[in-house]
């Protein structure tokens, strides 16, 4: 058969079928109106630039160190598009951040304390909490730093004074609970 004759065929196959049952389920299904269309396509538009404002939003945000903020955009740009891997990378990243801005912020506590704790046992002479202040300090403190290499030092002056047991009764006196 001949190409011309195939195209015949189908011509005529086509023809029946439109005649016949699938052309009246076919004038049965519903075609969507203009108005449904266009309400349909700026819906999806506008998911689609919500999602990029929150985004962009999110990353700016994080760009200035305002981590909750980004957080909250990236946790809204996930529901406009679920699962999206951008935004669900982003809402990861603010949780480490916050994480590690919070470790930070308990570890600056801790030091103000460890140094309240130092001078009050300086001035008792409690030299077993004094050492025990500078010791956790040393741990707390960047290696880098000079603060550290002071603090080394001076627990080398403490460690005199602890060998000399210089006031034994006025020993672990300040620290909290009698913790050295």
């Amino acid at each position: 058969m001949e190409i011309v004759g195939k195209i015949a065929v189908g011509l005529a196959l086509g023809a029946t079928l439109i005649s016949g049952g699938l052309g009246s389920a076919l004038a049965k299904t519903p075609t969507p109106t203009a108005a449904e269309f266009s309400l349909d396509s700026r819906l999806k538009q506008t998911r689609s630039q919500s999602y990029r404002y929150a985004m962009l939003a999110g990353y700016s945000a994080a760009e200035l160190g305002d981590y909750h903020t980004a957080l909250i955009n990236f946790r809204r740009a996930l529901t406009f598009r679920p699962g999206d891997r951008y935004a669900t990378a982003g809402v990861r990243n603010m949780q480490t951040y916050i994480a590690q801005e919070r470790a930070e912020a308990a570890k600056q506590a801790e030091i103000v304390q460890r140094q309240a704790n130092l001078a009050a046992a300086v001035e008792a002479s409690d030299w077993a909490c004094a050492a025990a202040s500078v010791d956790r300090l040393v741990v707390l403190i960047p290696p880098t730093s000079a603060d550290r290499a002071r603090l080394i030092a001076y627990r080398g002056e403490l460690a005199g004074f602890i060998q000399a047991r210089a006031n034994l009764e006025q020993w672990s006196t300040v620290c909290p609970g009698g913790q050295v």
